[in-house]
This record gives structure tokens, sequence and C-alpha cells, in this order.
């Protein structure tokens, strides 16, 4: 016993120099021999995990999925046209409801219609081709938007080239995505029974839309359309990076609106696939570095430390002669556990970047780009 105190390690016998006075060193010795640092069992072990198997969504050709979908709906005259037991019209707004009901509900839908004003006269002309209108923006629920096809009538002349800057202007007005989503990849899906007649330039709309700073891609479907109108409507999607959809019916136009609905849901689908797995990477690497820091407060220098604080608490309290070795005693402890206290940091950033390494990887073999 020295004034009071019990010298952890020595079995009660005094630390002295050879003048009889306190010998800080080998105090210093007989604390940290007891409480030693003891880091070799808490070094980090190989991260394991199972990946789910992800299956890749329908005509999937790369970058993330949807996140806003432009609808634009002609309302020109011509749409009057049968198509069957119903009319163009009514066909198109029965399948663009049913499309609405199946898109994913994570994708943002406008509305868009364009011809719907005015008249399919010479004298209705010039108000028909400057109706394009986003009729619901991107933030519309999706029953608004059903009730505003709903009411649609076949009206006037056809302005693509219109309706495709309109889109234009919409998607690039969009506000820049917060830090972690993903960015926008918007599609337009246009629909219409007729060429451009408003002597607009769809397929330079089409480019310019395409090359907008938000990736965005044109997509066409002729509904019930001549081999003249086809034509433009694929070179309309080919110069917007997208693709023209034929559909020379009512059923068609279903079959056709399902498979792009089943294509949209799809990728969502797969995206929150590899959105999970990424996250199951970075869980495992979690609960790896929750388990080393547990092993490292139980045998780094922490409790060490607080032991020998708590040491020299009770020498100075008890007027102990090893009180007079604290300064020295403390600084042979920083300077011997230094390494000791950058451990921790040191291996939970090695983790944290490994696991940032393989989600990467992951993500660009998954070919999703998402941050």
């Amino acid at each position: 016993m020295i004034g009071g105190l019990l010298l952890a390690g020595t079995g009660g016998a005094m630390a002295q120099d050879e003048g009889g006075g306190v010998d800080c060193v080998a105090l210093y010795a007989e604390l940290a021999n007891r409480w030693p640092v003891a880091l070799e069992q808490c070094e980090p072990q190989p991260v394991s995990y199972a990946l789910e198997e992800c299956t890749p969504p329908h005509d999937f050709s790369g970058g993330g999925a949807t996140t806003h979908i432009v609808l634009a709906i002609d309302a020109s005259g011509s749409m009057a046209g049968s198509a069957g037991s119903v009319s163009k019209m009514e066909a198109a707004k029965r399948e663009a409801r049913a499309f609405l009901g199946d898109v994913h509900e994570d994708v943002a839908v406008g509305l868009m219609v364009y011809g719907h004003k005015g008249s399919n006269k010479p004298e209705g002309r010039a108000e028909s081709c400057a109706a394009a209108e986003m009729v619901h923006g991107f933030d519309a629920p999706r029953r608004a938007l059903g009730e505003s096809i709903e009411a649609l009538r076949p009206v006037g002349y056809t302005p693509i080239a219109g309706a495709l800057e309109a889109a234009g202007r919409q998607l690039a007005a969009l506000p820049e995505p917060k830090e972690g989503e993903a960015e926008h990849r918007a599609v337009v899906y246009l629909i219409s029974d007729g060429e451009e007649t408003c002597e607009g330039d769809p397929v330079g709309a089409a480019q310019a839309l395409a090359e907008a700073g938000v990736e965005a891609t044109v997509n066409t479907i002729g509904f019930a359309v001549d081999a003249e109108t086809e034509a433009q409507l694929a070179a309309i999607a080919e110069a917007g990076g997208g693709t023209y959809y034929p559909a020379e019916d009512a059923n068609a136009l279903q079959r056709q609106l399902n498979a792009i609905a089943e294509a949209e849901a799809s990728g969502h689908r797969y995206g929150n696939c590899v959105n999970r797995n990424a996250g199951l990477i970075g869980v495992a690497t979690h609960n790896e570095i929750l388990r080393i820091t547990a092993c490292y407060q139980k045998n780094g220098p922490a409790r060490g430390q607080n032991g020998v604080n708590k040491f020299f608490r009770e020498a100075k309290k008890s007027n102990a002669p090893e009180a007079a070795c604290e300064g020295e005693v403390q600084l042979m402890a920083m300077r011997d556990r230094r390494a000791a206290w950058k451990w921790l940091p040191e291996r939970s950033d090695a983790l944290n970047a490994k696991a940032l390494e393989e989600i990467r990887a992951y993500r660009d073999g998954a070919k999703l780009g998402v941050e």
C-alpha cells in the first residue's frame, strides 16, 4: 500500500527510485500492465453479405429508372376517326387512363395536351397550333390527370413540335436533385394519329429536348397512322433518343401502353432491388464497425486512461507520493498510446472506404449510376 493506494500489478510493493522516492517510470509500467492495450483480437474481419438477385428491367438500356414522364396526347380533329367500335379519341383516353394507373408510383407524371383548342378549320388554325399545354405538372395527383384526360375532345390541328417544345420547358424547370437523390431521367410519351400540321419542326424539337440539361428521351406512339405519318413519328423518336411504337388499332394501343408501363415498373423494381443490395453492403460494414468499436472500448486505450485518471484522483485525494508522478505518467501514456488512439478511426475509415468502393462497383455493374 502506498498512501492508502494499492498499485496494480505490484502485489502491493512500492515503485521506488534509488533515493527512496517514487519511481515514475516504474509506476507507469505498473499502471500500463494493469490496463494493457490489446487490440489484436479487435482487427476487422472480412465483411460478408448475401445480395438479392435482381431481375433486369424490360428493354433495359442502362441509366437510372425513369423519374419523370410527360404523357402527351393528341387532341386534333382527326382523333375523331374510328378505331373499331369507338373513336380514336375515346380509345386513347381509355388506354391513357389505364396507363396512369399502371405506371410505378415513384414516377412523377405530367399531362401534356396539344391541338385541343380552336378547330380543324382554317379559321381555328392559329389558336389550335398555339395549343400545346401542360395541363398538369409533375406534382398533380393521378386522379386529376385522369379527369382531364376524360374531358378531352378531338378539336384542332396537330402542333407536335409545339408540344415537344412545351415539354422541354417543363423539364428544364425541374429543380436540381437534392444531395443523395438520383439525377432526373425524363421520358416523353407522345401519342398521335397524324403528322405535324402547324409548320413546326418536330424532329428538331425532339433533338433539342433530348440534348437539354435534363436527361430526356422522346418516345412516340403512332395510333392508326399511314406510312408517311409513321415515318415522321419514327424520325421524331430517333432524334429524341427513343423508340417508335406502332399501334394500328385500339387493341394494339392497349398492348403498347401496357408494355411501356410494365417496362417502366420493371425498371423501378430493378432499381429498388439494387438499392436494397447497396444497403446490405452498407449495413454489413456498419455492423462490423460496431463490433470493432465494442472490442476497442473494452481493450483499447480509453479503459486504461480512465483507470490512470482514477488512480491519480485517489492519489491526490489521499496525498499519496505517487500523485507527484501524474504529469510524467500522463505524458508517457500519451506517447505510448498515440497509435492506439488512432486505431479505431483508421480502421473505421478503411472499412467505410471499402464499402463505398464496393457499392460504387456494384452500381456500375448494375448500370444504374445512382450515387
